[in-house]
């Protein structure tokens, strides 16, 4: 998420008591998550401070996403990996083995669910490359669509032995130790 703020002509707390319950809030109420990242807040309080009427600052911060829910992403990604066997005609290229890659497997279920960018590369063509699902990229509502999507390719490209949905989400709930 992304903030850009302006520094106002309002003047900043003077009075002791009204200094001390900004301070309080700030340094009681929110604190960094370790050593570093509370020197890091308190230089960003003194910068803050430091603003001219009318100077801007902008802010970037990141809020995650449900970290189980992140896992469980990828343990469905493994359970298709796993089951993925490629149709492929030739098995080596220029004498070296071509082998299965997790990752490219990841960014071509992500283009197929429909969470892809396009762009253009040195002589025009055009290149499709997967959306990032990093927490800075990606809020909880679209990282849910893109669950939901990626699981319904999963079933129609890979898993096509298993009946349902439901049966695929039972395989990742026992895989993550839910079940």
């Amino acid at each position: 998420m992304k903030l850009a703020i302006t520094r106002t002509n309002e003047p900043m707390p003077s009075e002791a008591l009204e200094l001390s319950g900004v301070r309080r809030v700030l340094f009681e109420c929110f604190k960094g998550t370790n050593p570093e990242e509370d020197k890091a807040w308190h230089r960003f309080w003194h910068r803050l401070k430091a603003l001219d009427a009318g100077e801007i600052s902008f802010l970037e911060f990141i809020i995650p996403r449900n970290g189980k829910f992140h896992r469980k992403f990828f343990a469905m990604l493994d359970v298709g990996f796993d089951a993925w066997e490629p149709n492929r005609v030739r098995k080596s290229y220029k004498g070296r083995a071509m082998e299965k890659n997790r990752e490219q497997f990841r960014e071509d279920i992500i283009i197929l669910a429909g969470f892809y960018e396009q762009t253009f590369d040195l002589k025009g063509r055009m290149r499709i490359r997967a959306k990032s699902i990093a927490f800075a990229n990606m809020d909880d509502t679209e990282f849910e669509q893109l669950y939901s999507a990626v699981a319904t390719v999963l079933l129609r490209e890979v898993l096509k032995t298993y009946k349902d949905r439901a049966e695929l989400d039972a395989v990742v709930d026992r895989m993550m130790g839910f079940i």
